[in-house]
């Protein structure tokens, strides 16, 4: 009689836990391509103190251009590290974030650094590591 249950066991218990297990039909799911981390174009890059006078006012970098970005993403400048020479580089960061109620196509990009110095060398605009924009022409509004 034992045998009879370790025999039915062995044959039961397999099917009854069949019903738990995941099904694979073999098709592979699709493959989603990466979010790119950097824009494909760029274009439009311009640099200049805004050192107006005012109640309140400070020295402000600004930092303009133009980003080609997929649907789905939308194109960010933030203020990187500026470096030690005599006058120096300002560094800008160029990145793309998941949006995906963004469509694509050219985005307007904007960065503002306040307080700014009196002068710089240049402007280097990178995304992943890359310079993407080295602006070298930057005027001063007074």
């Amino acid at each position: 009689m034992r045998a009879l249950l370790v025999m039915m066991a062995g044959t039961l218990l397999p099917a009854a836990l069949s019903g738990c297990m995941a099904y694979d039909d073999g098709a592979a799911e699709p493959a989603i391509p990466p979010a790119p981390t950097c824009p494909a174009e760029t274009k439009e890059w311009s640099a200049f103190i805004n050192a107006m006078p005012g109640p309140g006012a400070q020295p402000t970098l600004i930092v303009t251009g133009s980003a080609l970005v997929p649907a789905g993403t939308t194109a960010t400048l933030t203020a990187g590290p500026t470096d030690r020479a005599m006058p120096p580089s300002q560094r800008i960061v160029l990145a793309l974030a998941s949006s995906p109620d963004a469509a694509g196509g050219w985005q307007q990009l904007r960065a503002e650094i306040k307080p700014a110095l009196p002068q710089y060398r240049s402007v280097i605009v990178g995304c992943d590591g890359n310079a993407v924009a080295t602006i070298t022409d930057i005027q001063i509004a007074q």
